[in-house]
This record gives structure tokens, C-alpha cells and sequence, in this order.
């Protein structure tokens, strides 16, 4: 029966969260290997090991698995921004680039075609508005739990974050397409690699850019 992700997540059963533990790690590792528009339900099926049959009983269509595995990866990505401090030592800016900022664009490039596929211009508007929405709400709780003594303007905060928020994604969606020219790196041959995006990431999030 079609099921929403509230649901998937809600589940008690262990089967079925094992299952779905399956599907999700095998169209993340198909997408690695093809282009997502020629991956099937089968295909998934197949490397899960479990029959078609089975896949429609917790997922509506390939889109609907597609979201919930995106949303399994960026569990990562959230942390990662969540590490990187917006306000803290605002008197000196770091000379290096936070190990988690690091992380979070090697992460993405580990799942480049996902991110592509779903961030991109035909991809999933769920998606983006829901790793948006995770980011922003991430951010928002950091910068409110380091403002200073007085009155809190928490629209200013929240302005901020869903700034920082849309401005990332956008990096992102571009960098996995390939539209950011720069040196050749470990983030894809020919493109900008993880160390240099993720550096000029950090100069643009403190204001540096």
C-alpha cells in the first residue's frame, strides 16, 4: 500500500525497516553506476534482493523511494552544517575550512548523481524544499542559541538561515551539475574539487566571499 515518509518512519516493524533499509542503500548504489532515469523498480529489486512486488508495498513509485533515500543521506549533510559555527570567534575568521563543511560536500559527492537527479531542474521539489527546510531549521537553532543577552529579533534569524540555507543548496545543485568552473579535484574530473567548493562555501557563509 503507498505510504508517506511519516509513516516509513513511524514503523515499529523491524522487517519492514529492514527492507526499506535494502531499497534505499540499492538505489543509492545504482545511482552511482547509471544515469537515475534508467533505473527501474526492478533494478531495485534486484539489488536488494526482494521481489518487485515487495518494493510497491513501501513505496508508491520510483520517486517516492528516491525521496526517502535522499532524505536517508541527508541526515550527514544537516550535522555537517550544524558543526560549522556561524557567530562563534567572530573577532578572526579561521584560516582553514571546518573539517565538516569538509565532509559535507564529500558526502554529496559521494552521492553526486542523487543530488543531481534531485536537485536539479526536473528533480524532486519535495526534496529540495525538504533539505532546505532542514538546514534553515538547523542554522536558525545554532544562531538563536548564540545570540547575545537582550531581545531576540528571531525573524532576522530565521531570514538568515533560510539564506544560508537557499544559497547552499544552490552551491550544491550546481557544483554536482558541473556549472562551477575551477581547478580539477577530487570532487569529479574537470570540475571544482570538494576541498576548493567547500572553502569558498566557508568564505561566503562568514561573510567572506
Amino acid at each position: 500500500m503507498p505510504t508517506n515518509s511519516n509513516t516509513r518512519g513511524a514503523s515499529r516493524d523491524p522487517r519492514a525497516r529492514r527492507t526499506r533499509a535494502l531499497l534505499r542503500a540499492a538505489v543509492l548504489e545504482l545511482s552511482m553506476e547509471k544515469d537515475l532515469d534508467g533505473i527501474t523498480m526492478g533494478d531495485i529489486a534486484e539489488r536488494a534482493e526482494v521481489n518487485r512486488a515487495t518494493v510497491y508495498l513501501h513505496y508508491k513509485d520510483r520517486e517516492d523511494l528516491l525521496l526517502d533515500a535522499t532524505e536517508s543521506t541527508m541526515e550527514g549533510v544537516v550535522e555537517a552544517a550544524r558543526a560549522c559555527r556561524l557567530t562563534a570567534d567572530t573577532h578572526r575568521l579561521f584560516e582553514e575550512t571546518p573539517v565538516h563543511l569538509v565532509n559535507l560536500f564529500g558526502h554529496v559527492d559521494r552521492h553526486r548523481a542523487l543530488y543531481r537527479r534531485m536537485l536539479g531542474e526536473d528533480g524532486s521539489p519535495r526534496c529540495s524544499a525538504r533539505l532546505e527546510r532542514l538546514l534553515a531549521q538547523a542554522w536558525f537553532e545554532q544562531l538563536l542559541a548564540e545570540a547575545g543577552p537582550g531581545p531576540l529579533d528571531e525573524d532576522t534569524l530565521l531570514m538568515r538561515a533560510h539564506f544560508l540555507s537557499g544559497g547552499m543548496l544552490a552551491v550544491i545543485a550546481r557544483w554536482t551539475r558541473g556549472e562551477l568552473d575551477g581547478e580539477e579535484g577530487e570532487g569529479g574530473a574537470g570540475g571544482m574539487g570538494v576541498e576548493r567548493v567547500a572553502g569558498l562555501a566557508w568564505a561566503l557563509i562568514r561573510g567572506r566571499g
